[in-house]
């Protein structure tokens, strides 16, 4: 066997020290590698010495993982706090016990193999891992790598951690010297088992178990194969149970589905095959066994022993719902899935573990369970974002609905239809099924599907900013839904029309209402609803008001709603609302924040949640001197939005463009941009709308004159109206006053003298907006100014190469020989953010590729901290 701590000393202590550090401020360590390179031994040789209380829950590898299943499983058998807020509190009472449990003493919460995750657990870990550096304890979790790569859920928790509280240990491969002197000591050549193991300990320790006189086996299966091979036939019938059954296996189980297995049983216990899991539970010595002893077997044997398993659990009475489903996934057995899927779907949805929900209603849809299935998908897919998936169930449906001819039913298949079909971009559609939808119900006596058809339409004209239509529908549903006693519509109704005065209406009447559609959405456990009024109350305030300083604590609120209720679109959305906010008031970095944070959902979430991270991913890649990216990222977005033909859709991408074509000096770009929208938001109810559009014609020469007054439009904000008629030093102050520092930048450039320019470059190098000040230096150099200053010496002083501190980052890690996937996994982000901060690196460096950056950061080093010499437009200048 492999010794638990050969070759872990640096590992080990620094576990040990994270966990010393515990007992004063808590920390959160996350130890990431492959399976086998004894994450489990290193994590209990530690903390078994560590003297402190130790909470053990593991995630099990089910198809469909259960509902808060580790957490369940730590608090099994205890009368506590945490048992009684497991057994019925919410989320909130869940936290709060477990930041009790680890404050008082200092304790450990272990969580194994967070790549099986299930989502109600990681949103618990998410809300503790954000908290923990405030109070005592230690929260472990172990995982694959993938836990932060793919798993963009787990990567996306990780990254949220606050870094100073945060450890991540990485237990490396063991050394070939290492392997050779364990070869020794069972008489092998250790040679061998090194070429054919590597450095995988598991491996290793199965390789040499095989025995000294067989070769050394190639693969992990061939490994375990050998070692199981001596066993008696009632040991390997117990392994072939056990291998079924994720995580331990239950004594009680395996006798109920083995009886007599006691003798097989002890055999692989004293083979240590199998390993006890306190006094009632066994199981593979590791995880790769059990795989490889699973996949060995063959399909009709493994179907034989998940029938066998279900059957157990199904009398036992007790088992979750979610691995009563993997079983009878497992043993095809369709009628079982039809019985347990639909009721582990709504205990996953009660945990707001909306994913885990879509896959339970999926495998019941398939196993032949019908309508109920196809609504759960349809319900689930929305609330998770896949948007596509959400359109094709929805469609689904309506067809069965007209194949039965039942007026209500149709209407109510229409008016889900139009919903997904805006979620999906699809405006246009959404408008006529919506008005379908009222025709055929509207032929009906009054009733709650047709006053939810007449709210829904209400929603599309308030977003198409047709505000009195939507105002006028959205009162006459809310009063339907009112008479009715029928809360949800009332308060989707009352968000509609919430919405559109806050669009419109300068007073507190819109964002009043709103407010209360949230709070009685809330109580009433309706997630969706109550996550669109809180999102529609930060995103219209940030619309219709600008900079209004309220609009960051009402995005904040609302990020903190979505993410505890894993609303995962609406999280996007407000991650992309929030970036643009931060993008106008100069919050670069910020920005980039929010943006990594949305991309980090992946390609899944593809509806409108997607969009505003798309343009401000779109803006901030202008800004920063890459145009071509920025026009690829904002072509597709626009080619999309005009199928929506929504002004709040369609203005900002387009002044998006016309940003970028003024950072590159194309004024015919900035007005090929923006014309054919500026006929549309003419009388926008948005009025910004209008002066935005205006104001980039303007720039461009392609419309409104300077001290035209008559051509300013009328109730736009103060900044555009002080620009549309020439007072540009005007309007940066009152782009000042809001805290836009970006806009007020762009209004000094407007004003074009040499004191502005300066003052507008001083804005564009203090917010490391590269490519505008770059077309500012270019500028003050065609009027034959002089000593054009390089950048504000303090920013200098900080990083001589204009870098970001994440920059620096991958930086010092490219210039290591990391690749991106390694940079990836150790700065806790995405490997198409990390394409991106090399493709800065690069040209702030200007170098051609990541060997001539690594030379630079080589040549730095040896000059003694010699600052490099800036790229760009700073050198030239």
């Amino acid at each position: 066997m492999v010794p638990a701590l050969l070759e872990r000393e640096s590992e080990s202590a620094a576990l040990a020290a994270a966990l010393g550090e515990a007992r004063r401020s808590g920390r959160a360590i996350v130890v990431v590698g492959e399976s086998g390179i004894g994450k489990t031994r290193l994590v209990r040789s530690v903390v078994e010495r560590c003297d402190m209380p130790v909470l053990w829950g593991a995630c099990d590898p089910l198809t469909t993982p259960r509902p808060l299943g580790p957490l369940r499983d730590i608090a099994r058998g205890r009368d506590d706090e945490l048992a009684a807020a497991l057994a019925g509190g919410g989320r909130e009472e869940l936290l709060a016990a477990l930041l009790a449990t680890l404050d008082a003493p200092p304790s450990v919460l272990v969580v194994e193999d967070v790549h099986w995750i299930d989502a109600a657990t990681l949103d618990v870990l998410a809300l503790l891992g954000r908290r923990i550096a405030a109070q005592r304890g230690a929260l472990v979790l172990t995982g694959w790598p993938e836990a932060l790569g793919p798993r963009a859920d787990v990567r996306r928790v990780l990254a949220a951690f606050p870094r100073d509280a945060l450890a991540i240990i990485e237990p490396a491969p063991l050394s070939q010297a290492a392997v050779e002197r364990l070869a020794a000591a069972h008489g092998r050549d250790g040679t061998k088992v090194y070429a054919s193991a590597g450095g995988n300990p598991f491996f290793v320790a199965e390789a040499l178990a095989a025995g000294p006189d067989e070769a050394v086996p190639t693969t992990v299966a061939a490994a375990v194969a050998a070692r199981h091979a001596g066993l008696p036939d009632a040991a390997r019938a117990v392994l072939d149970v056990v291998s079924v059954v994720p995580g331990p296996t239950a004594l009680t189980l395996l006798e109920g589905i083995a009886p007599g297995a006691a003798d097989g049983l002890d055999a692989c216990l004293q083979a240590e095959v199998l390993v006890a899991r306190g006094e009632q539970a066994v199981a593979f010595r590791h995880e790769l066994a059990c795989q490889a002893n699973a996949r060995a077997l063959g399909l009709g044997q493994r179907r034989e022993l998940e029938a066998r398993v279900l059957a157990a659990l199904e009398r036992a009475g007790d088992a979750d719902p979610a691995r009563l489903v993997h079983h009878a996934l497992g043993a095809g057995d369709d009628a079982a899935v039809r019985r347990h899927a639909p009721v582990a779907a709504r205990a996953a949805a009660a945990h707001a573990a909306h994913r885990d929900a879509l896959a339970h209603w999926e495998a019941a849809l398939a196993a032949g369970c019908g309508a109920p299935a196809l609504e759960g998908v349809a319900t689930e897919a929305y609330l998770c974002g896949h948007a596509e998936r959400a359109v094709a169930a929805r469609r689904e449906q309506l067809a069965a609905a007209e194949a039965g001819g039942d007026p209500a039913v149709v209407g109510h298949g229409l008016r889900a239809l139009s919903r997904a079909l805006w979620w999906s971009g699809r405006s246009d559609e959404a408008v006529v099924a919506g008005d379908r939808a009222i025709a055929v119900l509207g032929a009906l006596p009054p009733g709650r599907e047709l006053a939810a058809a007449l709210s829904g339409r209400a929603q599309l004209a308030m977003l198409a900013e047709d505000v009195d239509h939507a105002i006028a529908l959205g009162e006459r549903a809310a009063a339907m839904a009112a008479e009715l006693g029928d809360e949800e519509t009332l308060v989707h109704a009352r968000t509609n029309v919430g919405t559109a005065l806050t669009l419109s209406d300068p007073g507190d009447r819109g964002p009043a209402m709103l407010r209360d559609a949230h709070a009685r959405a809330a109580a009433a456990g309706l997630d969706d609803h109550a996550g669109r009024a809180i999102v529609n109350l930060a995103s219209s305030t940030a619309d219709a008001r600008g900079a209004d300083p309220d609009v960051t604590e009402r995005l904040d609120d609302a990020l903190a709603f979505c993410r505890a209720r894993r609303l995962d679109g609406y999280t996007r959305y407000v991650h992309g609302v929030r970036a643009g906010v931060r993008i106008a008031r100069g919050d670069l970095d910020g920005a980039q924040a929010d943006v990594d944070a949305a991309l980090a959902f992946g390609e899944a979430l593809n509806g409108v949640s997607a969009w505003p991270d798309v343009i401000a991913r779109g803006r901030l890649l202008t800004l920063r001197g890459e145009p071509a990216a920025a026009e690829r990222a904002l072509t597709a977005v626009w080619d999309r939005a005009q199928q929506a033909m929504e002004l709040q859709r369609l203005v900002p991408i387009a002044s998006a463009r016309a940003e970028r074509a003024w950072v590159e000096d194309d004024p015919d770009g900035v007005a090929r941009a923006v014309r054919v929208v500026h006929e549309q938001s003419r009388g926008a109810a948005v009025r910004r709308r209008e002066g935005e559009l205006a104001l980039w014609l303007r720039r461009a020469g392609a419309a409104l004159s300077g001290g035209d007054a008559d051509a300013v439009p009328a109730g736009v904000p103060e900044p555009y109206a002080l620009a549309l008629v020439g007072d540009d030093l005007g309007a940066a102050a009152a782009w000042r006053a809001l805290g836009c520092e970006l806009e007020a930048a762009w209004a000094l450039c407007d004003a074009g003298t040499e004191a502005a320019l300066r003052e507008a470059l001083e804005v564009f190098d203090a917010i490391g907006a590269t490519a505008p000040a770059a077309r500012v230096r270019r500028r003050l150099r065609a009027q034959g100014v002089r000593r054009i200053p390089r950048g504000p010496r303090a920013a200098a002083r900080a990083d001589p190469d204009g870098l970001t501190a994440r920059q620096r980052e991958v930086l010092e890690l490219l210039a290591a020989g990391a690749t991106n996937a390694e940079i990836a996994q150790r700065l806790v982000i995405s490997e198409k953010t990390v394409d991106h901060h090399v493709s800065a690196v690069l040209g702030k460096l200007g170098a051609a590729n990541r060997r001539e950056a690594a030379d630079l950061v080589r040549a730095a080093a040896a000059q003694d901290g010699e600052s490099l010499p800036m790229s760009g437009d700073a050198v030239a200048t």
